[in-house]
């Protein structure tokens, strides 16, 4: 069982870190079967948890969907109830939870830590209750399986040819020669901060993951094409140009074309200049015979 902290990408740029809200645990013999529970089935069956939790004023679990379960500590249980007590029923409480593949464990009240923006959270729909555990009065854990939205990823994306590396905190998505990446830790926070279910989770990320591919790979057959004097390949997450019979070569990290539209296209216009600098830098070169067609 390890501790997540200071999560960052192989593309340099540091994701939503945390310190401790998050274990992840592994059981290979684990089965999983494929996601079908709705968002509203699972915003319900939590609701229900607290209701019931807060009526008994004891600590609660209860399966919110295959590959979900949620422990609750109610306020009115921790400010009754002797402290070890209370520790005890979370353990028994706990030990209800079934196996999990690759389980990972989410302290609801410790979500913000990853500073994500999400269009809405628990503070909402869970009403009064979400306020409480935001608070810290109330203290709500979901337990998740990552197998099933593996799973659930597999199934959207194995007919268009994309081939899963499900790793944590990042999972890497490959189509031919060209590779995209999530990270896992923070689709599940969301997942759970705005109570969507794993399908619909999938339903959302597969689509992004492809438009991501697609867009990397207009944009390599669009500049290998403009120019086509250079000598082009892709390696990892690089387009790397070559010019033919010299040693000059450029990398350009086409993962910064992840960003908003405003932003990919600012990066082309950026690749484009440099290209053609490159280009120049071979036209000028003393010892170097490079057709003038380089620099067009």
């Amino acid at each position: 069982m390890g501790l997540v902290e200071g999560v960052g990408s192989p593309d340099g740029s540091h994701h939503a870190s945390t310190r401790g809200e998050m274990t992840e645990t592994t059981n290979s013999k684990k089965s999983t079967r494929l996601p079908d529970t709705s968002t509203q089935m699972v915003r319900q069956r939590w609701l229900d948890l607290l209701d019931l939790s807060y009526s008994t004023r004891r600590v609660t679990q209860q399966e919110i969907e295959p590959g979900v379960h949620a422990v609750v500590v109610p306020a009115a249980c921790r400010k009754e109830t002797n402290q070890d007590l209370v520790e005890v029923e979370v353990r028994v409480a706990s030990s209800h939870v079934p196996g999990m593949a690759r389980g990972v464990r989410l302290a609801l009240e410790r979500l913000g830590e990853f500073a994500l923006t999400l269009p809405a959270d628990y503070h909402g729909w869970m009403g009064a209750w979400g306020k409480d555990i935001a608070a810290g009065k109330t203290l709500a854990t979901a337990f998740v399986d990552l197998a099933y939205l593996e799973a659930a990823l597999l199934a959207r994306l194995w007919d268009h040819g994309v081939l899963v590396e499900f790793g944590s905190p990042l999972a890497f998505f490959r189509r031919g020669a060209l590779t995209d990446y999530a990270n896992i830790y923070e689709t599940v926070v969301a997942m759970v901060a705005e109570g969507r279910s794993l399908a619909d989770t999938a339903d959302k990320l597969a689509p992004e993951i492809l438009k991501r591919l697609q867009l990397y790979a207009n944009a390599y057959h669009q500049l290998s094409s403009l120019y086509s004097q250079a000598a082009w390949h892709i390696d990892r997450d690089n387009f790397v140009i070559k010019v033919p019979g010299s040693r000059l070569s450029l990398a350009l990290q086409y993962w910064e074309l992840r960003e908003d539209h405003p932003s990919a296209q600012k990066a082309l216009h950026a690749w484009r200049s440099r290209i053609e600098k490159l280009l120049q830098q071979a036209v000028s070169s003393p010892d170097y015979e490079f057709s003038k067609s380089f620099a067009a």
